[in-house]
């Protein structure tokens, strides 16, 4: 069970989990999504076909290290927690099939912050310079828990096992190689933190399901639920369970990341904050990832995109209010 605390600081090694404070003091952020299939490094490493066709790939775009979703003309949102990444979006032939697109971030946005953080959560919204041909419809609803998703990142397949004994629990955290994947899953709750509303997912041992959780790379990703025979975004990957370890004495350095779909028979925490021992029950424990949750800020994001009129504008419309009042007067 992860905790909500107010994080300051944890050495180096373990800082993923600590970029954001006031939040989930034993997640990490997210970093590069692991399949429970198969831990190949080209696994959905293409366009999603069949029951996840259109369900958001060509809405991705690479954002320095880490990806976006486009949800405007002019628009894409992704995380803070990993900073700013540079001055272009790029919708990659990976996602568009044809060739790299490069768009300009307007830095004279938002008053020359270039930016729109939504207060309370880990989103952020930036303008381009630059139109995009297509965006993804923003998910408006409130039931999101029990439906299926689909969620894109850009980190690290899945590494060597880990296991307790005999059993295999997961797998360790791979190298990031910076390849877009996908994965899917289902929204299992909703819950509030201090970023905000998160939607959380169950990384479960099934198999053929394209089941998935994240790694190393894939935070500001998009998670997207199907709504009739459209696709919409829903959230925004924010992190995942973590850090684990085999016993809970402090400064030994054997702490580590991983994808478990049992997390029973090992500790969770840090040296910093403290660990909880996850007891072996021999049922299965999974492990958690977390989406900043779209619906929660929706007035929040659309605001953002609201074109605000020029003062000129502002002036024909006073100007244009009050011969209006002249005019009934008149009568």
């Amino acid at each position: 069970m992860s905790s909500i605390a107010c994080c300051l600081h944890l050495r180096p090694r373990s800082c993923r989990a600590v970029l954001m404070c006031c939040w989930m003091l034993w997640t990490q952020m997210s970093s590069g999504i692991v399949l429970y299939d198969t831990d190949s490094p080209a696994a959905n490493t293409t366009v999603p076909t069949g029951f996840y066709q259109d369900s958001g790939w060509a809405y991705q775009g690479r954002y320095g290290s880490f990806l976006g979703t486009m949800i405007g003309e002019q628009y894409f949102i992704t995380a803070q927690h990993f900073g700013l990444q540079g001055g272009t979006f790029v919708s990659g032939a990976e996602f568009n099939g044809t060739a790299d697109i490069t768009y300009t971030i307007d830095a004279s946005a938002n008053g020359g912050q270039g930016f729109w953080d939504i207060a309370g959560t880990d989103l952020r919204v930036f303008k381009i310079q630059e139109s995009f041909s297509s965006w993804a419809p923003l998910y408006t609803g409130t039931d999101e828990v029990g439906k299926s998703l689909v969620v894109f990142g850009r980190g690290a397949p899945r590494g060597a096992e880990v296991t307790l004994g005999a059993d295999l629990h997961g797998w360790y955290t791979g190298s990031s190689d910076g390849v877009a994947r996908w994965g899917a899953n289902e929204v299992s709750s909703i819950i509030g933190t201090g970023l905000g509303d998160m939607l959380t997912a169950q990384f479960n041992a099934v198999s053929g399901q394209n089941e998935a959780t994240l790694s190393t790379g894939d935070s500001g990703g998009g998670v997207f639920i199907k709504v009739g025979s459209q696709w919409h975004l829903a959230g925004i990957n924010y992190g995942v369970d973590g850090l684990f370890d085999t016993n809970s004495t402090p400064g030994d350095f054997s702490e580590f990341e991983a994808a478990l779909f049992d997390k029973g028979g090992f500790y969770e925490g840090s040296d910093g904050a403290g660990w909880t021992f996850n007891t072996d029950t021999g049922v299965d424990k999974p492990t958690r990832f977390y989406a900043s949750r779209i619906s929660s800020s929706l007035t929040e994001i659309q605001a953002t995109m609201t074109p605000v009129p020029e003062p000129s504008g502002l002036l024909m419309l006073a100007l244009a209010g009050v011969a209006g009042l002249r005019r009934r007067s008149r009568w």
